[in-house]
């Protein structure tokens, strides 16, 4: 039961954590237009909205790792290491870490880079306690996005 328990809290944290990370990275307002572009390869794309103001192809885009969460739990919810991605470099081309290593460093700093590098060789074991801790953190961050951008979660 336990087990269960962390596994849930873990799964709604990352779903909390990328749907801020997904909303954070898109430029605009549902009043213009809301663009989204991606890190590796630079394609950008319009924010399709439901009527309700609700984003219709929030598929179409990822909150892709650099430093792979399932091999760095330490990073695998560090703001630096997740940014916008398309899903062909995120999933097809299994993040397209050369593009994506120059865009980061051009948009954090090869100083903020070299420290994330460090972080991801840390050891971390999340609690039931921190997940829920960083799901309520990042619904919170979640929300202030989708006021900034003008739509509904």
């Amino acid at each position: 039961m336990a087990n269960n328990n962390l596994e849930k809290a873990k799964l709604k944290a990352i779903r909390e954590f990328n749907q801020y990370i997904r909303l954070r990275d898109l430029r605009g307002h549902a009043s213009i237009g809301i663009t989204g572009k991606c890190i590796s390869c630079g394609s950008v794309w319009e924010v399709q909205l439901f009527s309700d103001k609700s984003i219709m192809n929030g598929k179409k885009w990822h909150a892709g790792h650099f430093w792979k969460a399932n091999q760095y739990a330490s990073t695998m919810f560090h703001p630096h290491n997740v940014n916008l991605q398309c899903y062909v470099c995120n999933r097809i081309l299994s993040g397209n870490e050369s593009n994506y290593s120059k865009a980061l460093i051009e948009k954090i700093g090869k100083r903020n880079y070299d420290k994330l590098d460090q972080a991801r060789h840390q050891v971390k074991v999340y609690t039931i306690v921190e997940y829920e801790r960083i799901a309520k953190e990042y619904h919170q961050l979640a929300l202030k996005e989708a006021e900034r951008l003008g739509i509904k979660l």
